[in-house]
């Protein structure tokens, strides 16, 4: 085989060839595709962040909403307590009336039966002195 200058002329050429598409073509080639990936890693982080961070939202509305539950369900057993213990108070206060009623009209009672027993002695004993008198003479 033989090495003229012709092929010592296509050797440079192709080196040269090589260079220029390197720096021409290649060279932004990669720019572009490491521009890209660099692209991607941070979109990739960000979302990953993102992603993270409700997370983070989502636990906290869970436990800000399980506190609000928890603390309705204290308030609605403190108001039912209270409620409950109004309407004993309410029952109580509501026999101690009827009962000073029914002992007031008991002693009314006692008091009316009193004077109409007196009464009828009174109204007797007319009676028995008109009766006396009319068979005494």
């Amino acid at each position: 085989m033989e090495f003229n200058a012709t092929f010592l002329v296509s050797a440079i050429s192709f080196i040269l060839f090589v260079f220029l598409m390197n720096k021409i073509f290649y060279a932004p080639l990669t720019d572009i595709i490491s521009e890209r990936e660099k692209l991607v890693d941070d979109t990739l982080n960000e979302a990953k962040n993102s992603r993270d961070t409700a997370s983070g939202l989502l636990a906290e509305r869970e436990s800000k909403l399980n506190k609000a539950y928890d603390d309705s369900k204290k308030l609605i057993s403190e108001s039912v307590e209270n409620a409950n213990l109004q309407a004993k108070e309410r029952t109580q206060q509501a026999k101690n009336n009827s009962v000073n009623e029914i002992n007031r009209q008991k002693a009314n009672l006692s008091d009316e039966n009193d004077r109409i027993k007196s009464n009828l002695d009174n109204t007797v004993k007319d009676l028995a002195e008109v009766i006396t008198s009319k068979i005494l003479g």
